[in-house]
This record gives structure tokens, C-alpha cells and sequence, in this order.
């Protein structure tokens, strides 16, 4: 039990939601172990905009030191820029970047307009656990490679696992993350 704990999801952009793909059975699964877990859609889904992602994140959903973010693309470069300035307990990055990878999309997020400050990331969090399939079509594996030599965080490499469910790949569970998640709350040392 991860008492004083909460567990955020943020989902990726591209018009995804907190009720898609696997947010729901991670949500309902955690909770059913005790655990206090906060799910929101975040404003500008389509586009994921860092101007409003960030604010939301912090003046309404207002992660603290007691605070682990699971977040899922532009979810986790959220939680990145956020442990920038402020503490957090931890995050999950699932099928993270730190470049736009070449898309349109991303580069007008405003997530890359400044450099990333990696000290600050690392020191403002006890961990970092980074899971990444090596067939991700919009996230090349060497992304994520370098996001774990900078971040210093645990990577997992999968395989067959797309972009963990964003666009037409149906993926409703993830059971590896949730015992990663179960795990890392059962060795937090309050």
C-alpha cells in the first residue's frame, strides 16, 4: 500500500484520452490495490501543447514529492519538463522522447523550444522507469536509448508493443507496467 502516494496518468496527443487504451485497466487495477490514482484528459488533446499541458498539471492536478506520473508520449515529456522545476516522487516514461522525432506535430508542441535541463530531472525525482518497444513506428529505438542515457532511468525493451496502443493498435492492458508500477510503490521508503 503506497499510503500519501498518488498516481497520476497523463495520456499522449494526438486526440488520446485517460479512457483510452490502457489507462482504464491500469487505473482500476491500481486502485483496487489501495491505491490513490488521479486520471484526467488534459486540455488541447489533439495537439498536446505544452502551454497548457504544463499549467494544467500543475495548477489543477498539482503533483508534489508524494506524487508518481505514468505518462504515455507527450504524457511523459510532460512529466519531464515538469520535474524540471519542481519534485516528484517518480515517473513512468512509456514510449518517452526528448526530440520531435520529426513530426510536425510534436515540433509545434512547444515541448523542444528549450534545452532539456537533465540535472534538475534526475534530481528531482527518485526514479525514472522508462518502458519502450523496439517496433515503436513513431519513437525510434535509438530515442529512446539516448532518453535513458540522459535520464540515467530503468529501461525496458519490448517488442510488438507499437507505440503502447495510440492510434489503430488495440492495447486495453499493459500488465507489465502495472506490476513495474506495484513494485517501485512497494520499495518507496517514506
Amino acid at each position: 500500500m503506497s499510503d500519501g502516494v498518488r498516481v497520476v496518468l497523463v495520456h499522449g496527443n494526438a486526440g488520446a484520452t485517460i479512457d483510452g487504451i490502457w489507462f482504464p485497466y491500469l487505473k482500476r487495477e491500481l486502485e483496487a490495490r489501495g491505491h490513490n490514482v488521479v486520471a484526467q484528459t488534459f486540455p488541447d488533446p489533439i495537439k498536446g501543447r505544452m502551454r497548457y499541458w504544463l499549467p494544467y498539471l500543475t495548477d489543477v492536478i498539482r503533483p508534489d514529492d508524494q506524487t508518481v506520473i505514468v505518462g504515455h508520449s507527450s504524457g511523459a515529456l510532460t512529466a519531464l519538463r515538469y520535474a524540471e522545476s519542481a519534485p516528484l516522487l517518480g515517473t513512468f516514461v512509456v514510449a518517452g522522447h526528448h526530440t520531435d522525432c520529426g513530426f510536425e506535430l510534436e515540433r509545434r508542441s512547444g515541448f523542444f523550444d528549450q534545452p532539456w535541463d537533465w540535472a534538475a530531472i534526475k534530481r528531482n525525482q527518485r526514479f525514472i522507469v522508462q518502458f519502450h518497444s523496439t517496433d515503436d513506428p513513431w519513437v525510434p529505438v535509438d530515442v529512446a536509448r539516448e532518453l535513458h542515457r540522459l535520464t540515467g532511468s530503468r529501461l525496458t525493451l519490448m517488442e510488438g508493443m507499437g507505440h503502447f496502443g495510440s492510434y489503430d493498435q488495440k492495447l486495453d492492458t499493459f500488465p507489465e507496467l502495472l506490476e513495474a508500477v506495484c513494485q517501485q510503490l512497494a520499495t518507496v521508503d517514506r
